[in-house]
C-alpha cells in the first residue's frame, strides 16, 4: 500500500508549532541534548494514543468526541466530562491559537523585518478563509508542504551545527532524569502529546478515509501516523540540538532570542532568516489545525454535525481565529504564553488519556478492534507517567 499523507501530518502539523520551538529551544539552551528522551518518550505516547484514536474512529465511522459522549451516555459523569473536553479543547485551543499567530509573527519579523502585528491579522485572515471556503483537501495539502518544508529547515541546520556540541561538558550531552527540570519535561511532553490532536486526528482519518474498507484504511492510517509523527520528533529533536549547539548555557536574553542571535552569528545573512522562516511556517500550520480541530471536536461533543461545511463547525472555528488573533495582538509575551500553554496541556492530558483508553476497551468498538493486552498494557504506562509527572507538577506549585 502506497503511504497516502494526510491525517498524520496535520497531526506533526499540530504539534510543531510556535510552543515546538519555543520549548525545543529553551530546553536546548538550558540543558543541552539531556533531555531529548523527553521528545522520545513523547513520540511513542503520542503515536500510541493517537492509534487508539484513530482505531475508535474508523472501526465505529464516528468521531472521537462523540464516542465520548455516547459512551457516557445515561451516566452521572457522561455531561462533565463532555463539558470538560468542550472547555480545555475550546478555550485551550484559542489560548493556542494566539500562540500560533504570535509565532509566525516572530518569525517573519525576525527573516524579513516586517511588522508581527500584519503578519498575525493576514495569518488569520489566511486561517478564516481555509475553514469558509471549506477546501478540505487543499487545507491537508498546504499542511502536509509547511510540514515537509519546516523539518527540512530545522533537520539541515542541526545537521550542520551538531560538530559543536563534542566541545561541550559531559554534563550537557548525557541524560538527565532528575526532577530538577521537571517543568521543561512537561512542556516537551505537552508540545507533542497534543489533546487536541486525539480528536483531529480521528475525525481527519474518517474523511481522509471515507469509502475504503476498515482493515485497508486502519493500515494507512496507522502507518502515515507514524511516519508523520515520527517526523514530527525529528523535528523537535533538531531543534533541540540546533540551541544546544549554539548557546552553551546561560546567557543574559530569552533563549530563543539568544539562538536566533547565535544562528546569525553562524551563517550571517541566512542564519535568522532561516529560523525565521521555520517559526513562521510552524505558526501558520498550528493556526489552521487548531480552529478546525476546536470545530470538529465541540461539534461532536455537543451532538452536531461535524461536516466542515456545516454553519456551527464553522462558527466554532472561527471564534478560534478570532479570540486567538485578538490575543495574539495584544499580549506583550508571546514566548512566555507559549511555554505556559504547553505546561498546561500536559496536566490535562491524564484525564483526556483515561477516557480515549476506556473508550477503545468498550463495546461501541467490535470486538476484534478492542484493545489487546499488549496496547493495555503500553497505554497504562504512558498514562501512569503522565499522571506522575502532572502531579509532581502539582505538587511543585503547591506544595
Amino acid at each position: 500500500m502506497g503511504l497516502r499523507l494526510g491525517p498524520g501530518a496535520m497531526v506533526a502539523a499540530a504539534f510543531i508549532g510556535p510552543g515546538t520551538i519555543t520549548t525545543a529551544s529553551v530546553a536546548g539552551a538550558t540543558t543541552g541534548i539531556t533531555l531529548i528522551w523527553a521528545i522520545a518518550f513523547s513520540i511513542f505516547a503520542t503515536v500510541l494514543l493517537q492509534e487508539l484514536s484513530v482505531r475508535s474512529a474508523l472501526t465505529t465511522d464516528r468521531d472521537l468526541a462523540t464516542l465520548v459522549r455516547d459512551f457516557g451516555a445515561g451516566y452521572w459523569w457522561g455531561v462533565p466530562v463532555l463539558l470538560l473536553i468542550v472547555l480545555a479543547v475550546g478555550v485551550g485551543n484559542a489560548a493556542y491559537q494566539s500562540g500560533n499567530l504570535s509565532g509566525a509573527g516572530i518569525g517573519l519579523s525576525t527573516a524579513f523585518g516586517v511588522n508581527s502585528a500584519a503578519v498575525v491579522l493576514v495569518c488569520a485572515t489566511v486561517a478564516a478563509i481555509l475553514i469558509v471556503i471549506n477546501r478540505y483537501r487543499l487545507l491537508e495539502r498546504i499542511l502536509v508542504g509547511l510540514v515537509a518544508m519546516m523539518g527540512l529547515l530545522f533537520i539541515g541546520l542541526a545537521l550542520f551545527l551538531a560538530p559543536l556540541l563534542w566541545s561541550q561538558p559531559e554534563i550537557r550531552l548525557l541524560p538527565n532524569f532528575s526532577g530538577t527540570n521537571l517543568t521543561l519535561i512537561l512542556a516537551l511532553i505537552g508540545t507533542t502529546v497534543v489533546p487536541y490532536n486525539l480528536f483531529l486526528h480521528a475525525t481527519a482519518a474518517r474523511q481522509h478515509w471515507r469509502g475504503s474498507a476498515i482493515d485497508e484504511a486502519l493500515s494507512g492510517a496507522r502507518w502515515e501516523s507514524c511516519v508523520a509523527i515520527s517526523f514530527g520528533g525529528l523535528t523537535t529533536t533538531a531543534i533541540v540540538v540546533v540551541a544546544a549547539a549554539l548557546v552553551p548555557g546561560a546567557v543574559d536574553q530569552p533563549p530563543l532570542d539568544a539562538v536566533i542571535s547565535a544562528i546569525e552569528g553562524q551563517i550571517p545573512g541566512w542564519g535568522a532568516t532561516i529560523l525565521g522562516i521555520g517559526l513562521f511556517a510552524a505558526g501558520l500550520t498550528s493556526a489552521i489545525a487548531a480552529p478546525v480541530a476546536a470545530g470538529w471536536t465541540i461539534c461532536g461533543a455537543m451532538g452536531w454535525s461535524v461536516e466542515t461545511h456545516s454553519l456551527r463547525f464553522k462558527v466554532v472555528a472561527l471564534t478560534v481565529v478570532l479570540v486567538g488573533g485578538f490575543f495574539a495582538v495584544v499580549t506583550s509575551r508571546p514566548a512566555a504564553l507559549i511555554v505556559t500553554a504547553q505546561v498546561t496541556n500536559a496536566l490535562l492530558l491524564p484525564l483526556i488519556a483515561l477516557v480515549l483508553m476506556v473508550v477503545a476497551n468498550s463495546a461501541l468498538l467490535p470486538r476484534a478492534y478492542r484493545n489487546h493486552i499488549v496496547l493495555n498494557v503500553a497505554a497504562i504506562l504512558v498514562l501512569v507517567i503522565v499522571t506522575l509527572l502532572a502531579v509532581s507538577k502539582l505538587m511543585k506549585l503547591f506544595g
